[in-house]
């Protein structure tokens, strides 16, 4: 039986790499260790991009504009993705960016609440063998819907998929709030997805949620960009601690009104190690390669 659990991260939980059938990612693992001896959480963002074999990953295109570059990148790792998602005008964004590709792209859900999508495209998807699932519920974002969707279906196969990653294709955003209801959803994705992170493609950056913990970010030169950030949204963290970065924080409170890192940049180390007492979004950017390679 594969249920969803929401995992109760301000106690430090031991996580290691578990390969077998269905996983070749991060699982959490309850450890009875203290926490300052508690492993920390490894990231690895090239398994995000579809660059390192044996990763199951779900895509999911947001309603929010493709440039070339996304639509490049969509192209190329389409078939690779375990499970494939357009959310609301999404799925009109992707018809139209796909239209002159050689081969026919298909997702396997479309979802919303269908106030933002053609009816032509969805009978169109529909036809072509698309689940077509209207969530009409106005308490939440047409995103974190998706993400009910995406847990619910995936631990129902027979067997259960397991997802390494969940990666997001936002384009590029025009409007703030739509920004802040999309990380309001990475606060949610533990509680709708089983363990797998969520992460945020936005042109050539990559997005995501450090829960409270020890993490290890690897960052290779030939993948980092010149920048990246750590934002603490919704609440202050009392004590944020980091390696790798050109200005490392040490035990330092991050809080908006306060101290919050934008614009850092990386020293050369293969990875950034963040400890923090709570939620941080982890930002970077990412060379342009990456994305088009």
């Amino acid at each position: 039986m594969c249920q969803l659990r929401a995992i109760n991260w301000p106690y430090f939980l031991t996580l290691q790499w578990c390969r077998n059938s269905f996983c070749c990612g991060l699982r959490p693992v309850v450890s009875t260790m203290a926490s300052h001896t508690a492993a920390p959480m490894v990231w690895d963002p090239e398994a995000a991009l579809f660059r390192k074999r044996g990763v199951s990953n779900a895509l999911v295109v947001l309603n929010q504009p493709l440039n070339a570059q996304n639509t490049a990148f969509l192209k190329k790792v389409w078939s690779k993705a375990s499970v494939k998602m357009c959310v609301d005008g999404g799925a009109d964004r992707f018809r139209t960016a796909m239209a002159t590709c050689t081969e026919e792209l298909v997702p396997d859900y479309v979802t919303g609440d269908f106030d933002s999508v053609s009816k032509e495209t969805l009978e169109y998807y529909k036809s072509k063998g698309s689940n077509v699932i209207q969530t009409p519920d106005q308490d939440y974002t047409d995103f974190t819907k998706a993400l009910q969707i995406l847990g619910k279906n995936t631990c129902s196969k027979v067997p259960p998929v397991k997802l390494d990653w969940v990666l997001a294709i936002c384009g590029s955003f025009d409007r703030v709030d739509h920004m802040m209801s999309i990380f309001n959803t990475l606060y949610e994705s533990d509680k709708l997805l089983d363990g797998a992170p969520v992460c945020l493609l936005l042109e050539n950056s990559l997005t995501w949620l450090l829960r409270t913990g020890k993490h290890r970010i690897l960052t290779p030169p030939h993948l980092t960009g010149s920048w990246c950030g750590l934002i603490p949204i919704g609440a202050p963290c009392t004590s944020v601690t980091t390696t790798g970065l050109k200005w490392n924080l040490d035990h330092s409170e991050m809080s908006f009104g306060k101290l919050i890192s934008t614009s850092n940049a990386f020293d050369g180390s293969e990875s950034v190690t963040v400890e923090t007492s709570g939620p941080l979004i982890w930002t970077m950017e990412l060379q342009s390669h990456c994305i088009t390679d």
